[in-house]
């Protein structure tokens, strides 16, 4: 019994963490299911973009298509004169996309100014056969 017990609150406290709306995003995307991301801070100035995404199948390609971080200049996000600090591309930085997969995670950790908020824009691309779509996520800024 005290088993089962705490079985049933690890599910509940994992379905909590997965359907909060900090850490996921749901849609009508006809290619993505659910994506989400946020920023971690490991130290002064030290931050990780960790995100997610799901497909509605078995994707023939799924992941991130680009990671945008920012520096926030004002006090909201896209104030315009946010400076972008680094872009990852798929193309160019390994392990943003992968191929025959329905769900991937992955994270990319990076060295900032100390002292400052930053968030990043997250594009997400996913393909089907002949068809494909992509959604974009902004994550809710972290100080570094």
């Amino acid at each position: 019994m005290k088993k089962s017990l705490k079985y049933l609150v690890l599910v509940v406290m994992v379905v909590s963490v997965l359907s909060s709306s900090v850490f996921a995003m749901e849609n009508t995307n006809k290619y993505i299911s659910s994506c989400g991301a946020y920023i971690h801070k490991w130290g002064d100035g030290d931050i990780s973009v960790e995100f997610h995404v799901v497909g509605t199948d078995i994707m023939d390609t799924i992941g991130a298509h680009r990671v945008t971080v920012y520096k926030m200049e004002g006090e909201t996000i896209n104030s315009g004169s946010d400076e972008v600090i680094a872009t990852y591309w798929h193309e160019t930085y390994p392990g943003l996309m992968i191929t025959d997969d329905f769900f991937y995670s992955n994270s990319i950790r990076l060295q900032v100014a100390h002292g400052y908020r930053y968030y990043a824009v997250i594009v997400y691309y996913a393909t089907l056969g002949d068809g494909g779509d992509d959604m974009a996520y902004t994550t809710k800024p972290v100080w570094a």
